[in-house]
């Protein structure tokens, strides 16, 4: 068998909703659902920025890129449950755990939502101009026989409308995605389990 009737073979394996349905299942216990994630910890140093002090404590950049590559292959409507296991952390420590992380993503979504209503201004704006070079073309066609301002304006009016559509259609949507998924972070469910207890299940 050729190298490139092996690739089709298992792309046709893999990618499949039945084969990512199972990944899924299997990966997230998602059969109640909810889509649980472990993160196991042997340290406080693994989670908390020793750089961050007091009220700009921050938890490490890592944890985020670890739950965002593992809510990546989620649905947005998909509630999502973090396990903390391993070390035990002072209830004290669990709230603030707890807290920072969800600051963190509404922090994010804070951003996002800037980030949508520049795109959506921005799109009406150019549809906006584009009606008016729309408007001045007609004017033109009516006034005057076809020439090279008609022909600008008409250039003008098709580049704006495009560029509103394209900013709405395929920009927007997915700025759209990205907020869903900040959102479902930001609703993630936190809790800490010890390691000896969650070997007993």
């Amino acid at each position: 068998m050729n190298f490139k009737k092996k690739m089709k073979e298992k792309i046709k394996e893999y990618s499949n909703e039945e084969y990512l349905q199972d990944y899924i299942r299997n990966e997230y216990n998602i059969d109640d659902k909810d889509a649980d994630i472990y993160l196991q910890v042997y340290s406080k140093n693994e989670l908390f920025d020793s750089r961050t002090v007091g009220k700009q404590k921050s938890l490490k950049d890592d944890l985020y890129s670890y739950l965002e590559s593992k809510t990546a292959m989620l649905d947005n409507d998909v509630p999502i449950n973090l396990h903390i296991i391993g070390y035990v952390f002072p209830s004290k420590d669990q709230e603030i755990i707890k807290h920072l992380i969800k600051e963190h993503y509404s922090i994010e979504l804070y951003k996002i939502q800037k980030e949508y209503k520049k795109i959506v201004n921005k799109s009406s704006y150019i549809f906006l101009a584009g009606l008016v070079f729309l408007l001045i073309y007609l004017a033109i066609i009516v006034s005057v026989e076809s020439n090279v301002s008609s022909e600008i304006f008409a250039f003008l009016f098709s580049y704006s409308l495009w560029e509103a559509l394209h900013g709405v259609i395929f920009v927007l949507s997915k700025v759209k995605d990205k907020r869903a998924a900040i959102t479902q972070n930001l609703l993630m469910e936190v809790d800490f389990i010890d390691k000896e207890n969650m070997l007993k299940k």
